[in-house]
């Protein structure tokens, strides 16, 4: 972006005319990146040393660690740092592998786990498929007359992707930088129902994302638990990202 702002109106001699403008821009990203990665190759190690550790403090912590963690990934997404922070609770990295455990057919007994198999994946469930419907009509509901067709355009869509199959980057990415203090909120959120959800004993895995589709496959799994109490939960869900949301945007 830094290098799109300064050189996308960039002018070269004539003969080098058709890598003008928006064309350099492409070129001077490239070095740039070179010398990133650079610098990258010796700074990421400790900033992912550091989402390690973050990951072993949480792993202590049970259902109260779930809920963190499920805090953490929402408010890392924007910088699409959560990627590096489910690898540490997902995979092996520091020996968990909830993800794997759970679609190898593993239970916590039958594996010898330290911790209760799925509680890493099972809060995305409600909120994903109940919680982001329920913020999306917040904003409909909320919308300027004039704007309401364009709000539904915009979000009733999101809140289908997210609800099948647990895509909610087109729904977060359309508010996460225009009201910053809504989206600690919503990661709020997550956090709460997620620490509900494993506490109540709901377990559900997914291999893409906690949509209805990885819901189903997942609900035959031998560390699944209780799946029909996404209804129930769902509409928990539904319900309060509905009013929290209509009223911050509101306040």
């Amino acid at each position: 972006a830094g290098c799109y702002n300064k050189f996308k109106n960039t002018k070269l001699p004539p003969a080098l005319g058709f890598f003008s403008g928006k064309r350099c821009v492409a070129i001077v990203a490239g070095v740039v990146s070179i010398l990133a990665s650079v610098v990258l190759l010796f700074v990421w190690p400790i900033l992912f040393n550091c989402l390690v550790a973050l990951g072993n403090g949480i792993a202590s912590m049970d259902y109260f660690g779930a809920g963190l963690y499920a805090f953490f990934n929402r408010l890392l997404i924007p910088t699409g740092l959560h990627h590096a922070l489910n690898n540490v609770f997902w995979f092996d990295t520091i020996g968990l592998g909830d993800l794997n455990h759970f679609w190898a057919g593993d239970t916590t007994a039958s594996a010898n786990l330290s911790w209760d198999l799925g509680i890493y994946m099972s809060g995305f469930f409600p909120c994903m498929m109940f919680g982001i419907p329920g913020a999306a009509l917040a904003m409909v509901r909320c919308a300027k007359p004039a704007k309401k067709k364009a709000a539904i355009g915009l979000v009733a869509s999101a809140a289908v992707c997210a609800f099948i199959c647990g895509v909610t980057e087109p729904f977060e990415f359309g508010f996460m930088f225009l009201a910053p203090a809504l989206y600690v909120i919503y990661a709020l959120l997550y956090g709460i129902f997620t620490m509900i959800t494993v506490a109540l004993g709901f377990r559900a895995g997914f291999s893409f994302s906690a949509g209805l589709t990885d819901l189903i496959f997942s609900a035959s799994l031998p560390a699944a638990a209780k799946t029909w109490l996404i209804i129930p939960l769902g509409i928990a869900a539904f319900v309060v990202f509905y009013l929290v949301f209509r009223f911050a945007i509101i306040k």
